[in-house]
């Protein structure tokens, strides 16, 4: 996961052109009881193409522990403040995996950005997670 980020911030660092966002992890909602709903934490995201972005960070994740991320988006749809698209990647932290892959839709706008995350396990839960995505440049 740390080679990830590393790449990330290498990508970053090329292209200083692009849009780069300041992520704000906030709160997650799920669908029964007993998980972590204030998912505090931070990560960076980075517009590569007008389509493609890139994103890395840390979170306190729903089993109350800390978690890497890393993932690639495609903006699906994009008009105005409204950017639909879906992002796939590799998160860490969670008890059932040390690594697993991640595929969710996201919704923002303007600031304002919800994911949809589908339980892994069958102790897990399904989640709606959001977040502020705050522009840099």
């Amino acid at each position: 996961m740390r080679k990830l980020l590393i790449v990330l911030l290498i990508i970053l660092s090329n292209s200083p052109q692009a849009e780069t966002y300041i992520q704000v992890n906030g709160a997650s909602m799920h669908d029964r009881a007993g998980f972590n709903s204030i998912n505090y934490g931070a990560g960076i995201e980075h517009a590569v193409s007008d389509n493609w972005s890139i994103a890395g960070g840390w979170y306190r994740n729903s089993e109350y522990r800390g978690s890497t991320y890393g993932y690639a988006r495609y903006a699906v749809y994009k008009d105005g403040p409204w950017d639909i698209g879906v992002g796939a990647g590799l998160v860490s932290g969670y008890n059932s995996y040390t690594v697993m892959p991640m595929v969710f839709p996201e919704v923002c706008y303007s600031y304002l950005c919800a994911i949809v995350i589908p339980k892994v396990n069958a102790n897990g839960a399904n989640a709606v997670a959001v977040h502020l995505r705050v522009p840099v440049n």
